[in-house]
């Protein structure tokens, strides 16, 4: 019986982890609505026909909410098939009036632009006008940074990789202020709590990495600071080099017997 219910068990994870991860792929889609050149009313059909595993782990997930609650709308009917409630927009109607981001609803061949009602549904304005893509001219070099950051291991092999890459040595010196002020400022990112934290833990590790190199060439050659600058940094070397465990702390030990 033990064994069948591992089985069970192990059964429900899989299922429970297939569910998040195709929830995370249709939200990801949910997000980037302001650029997706597809029809609001095919992607509607396919948003309900996600199996209800999927769409009740959909609140669980960051961003998740409002579309739970689109989906919901879509099925019992308040909001039609070719149409969104202008409250549930993933990012606000700002990302669609001000930025002049078209979505294509029904003929691919003519832009469509959203525009509000009176009863605040939006729907769609023919226009003449030819239509901008702008699913094509999403930076790349955006896209290839994300990725460092997202797969980005706490090794020095990968930090240096990270470091020396052409899209983050575009930054400068201040490129971890600028970095993160892109991910704070960018609204179509799906996964930006994860990703924000991945980036935080790279950066508390290059200052990790920092300090370990500081203090090693210190304790080789204690003339490179005073007394007084060692004992202003002890509390900084002693959070650093505390991530590495008991090497870490010999290390500091021997800073610290400079003071001494």
């Amino acid at each position: 019986m033990a064994e069948n219910k591992k089985d069970i068990n192990f059964a429900e994870y899989q299922a429970h982890e297939r569910a998040v991860a195709i929830g995370k792929k249709y939200l990801n889609i949910f997000h980037q609505l302001h650029v997706i050149r597809a029809g609001i009313e095919a992607l509607n059909k396919d948003f309900v026909s996600l199996p209800d595993d999927v769409l009740n782990i959909l609140p669980e997930l960051s961003g998740g909410s409002k579309f739970y609650q689109h989906i919901k709308n879509l099925k019992d009917g308040s909001t039609p098939m070719n149409k969104i409630d202008a409250d549930l927009l993933p990012f606000g109607k700002d990302v669609f009036e001000n930025q002049e981001l078209f979505l294509e609803y029904t003929d691919f061949s003519k832009p469509t632009v959203l525009k509000p009602t009176e009863n605040n549904v939006y729907e769609t304005e023919t226009k003449s006008e030819p239509v901008v893509d702008v699913s094509s001219s999403v930076n790349e070099d955006t896209k290839v940074l994300f990725d460092l950051i997202r797969n980005f291991k706490p090794t020095p092999q990968d930090l240096d990789s990270f470091k020396s890459s052409d899209v983050v040595k575009d930054f400068g010196p201040n490129w971890k202020i600028e970095i993160k002020n892109l991910i704070t400022n960018d609204s179509s990112i799906a996964d930006k709590y994860t990703l924000s934290k991945n980036f935080e833990n790279l950066c508390t590790f290059d200052s990790a990495l920092n300090v370990w190199q500081e203090c090693s060439s210190l304790v080789k050659n204690p003339k490179q600071k005073s007394k007084e600058e060692i004992k202003e940094n002890l509390e900084k070397y002693k959070k650093y080099l505390g991530m590495f465990g008991k090497g870490g702390q010999d290390l500091f030990e021997k800073v610290q017997s400079l003071i001494a």
